[in-house]
């Protein structure tokens, strides 16, 4: 069975975005947890290592785009990335304060909420062939 480009870009995608999660939640609990920073300001701290490394291995590997490492790709990675965190905050913020889920489940389910986002934003708009 061969295996399409579409489907060879979500295997890829998906295993650096495992990678990525990973990151950031150890991130997260290492500033969060180890040096006491307050949960909103270590998710953006996380957050801004954890899509700079994204971003990085999206180009490299994921999608095979000529505009992979121009200024208007780079742009758009970044905007989308700049709404993703937002995205991400609030998912964080209304988990934890409002509903008092715990702090590490909450980001658990913030990663993966916002992870379809991502991948939709950066195949269809940003790394489009």
């Amino acid at each position: 069975m061969k295996i399409s480009t579409i489907q060879l870009e979500v295997i890829k995608f998906i295993a650096v975005g495992i990678f990525c999660a990973t990151v950031e939640f150890m991130t997260f609990n290492l500033f969060n947890a180890i040096f006491k920073i307050h949960y909103l300001v270590s998710n953006v701290l996380s957050l801004v290592i954890s899509i700079g490394l994204n971003y990085l291995l999206s180009v490299k590997f994921i999608f095979n785009s000529k505009r992979n490492s121009n200024l208007s790709t780079t742009l758009l990675f970044v905007g989308f990335s700049i709404a993703a965190i937002l995205l991400n905050q609030i998912i964080l913020w209304i988990l934890y304060q409002c509903f008092g889920i715990d702090i590490q489940l909450s980001k658990i389910c913030a990663i993966g909420l916002v992870a379809a986002f991502n991948f939709i934003t950066r195949k269809i708009i940003i790394f489009k062939s």
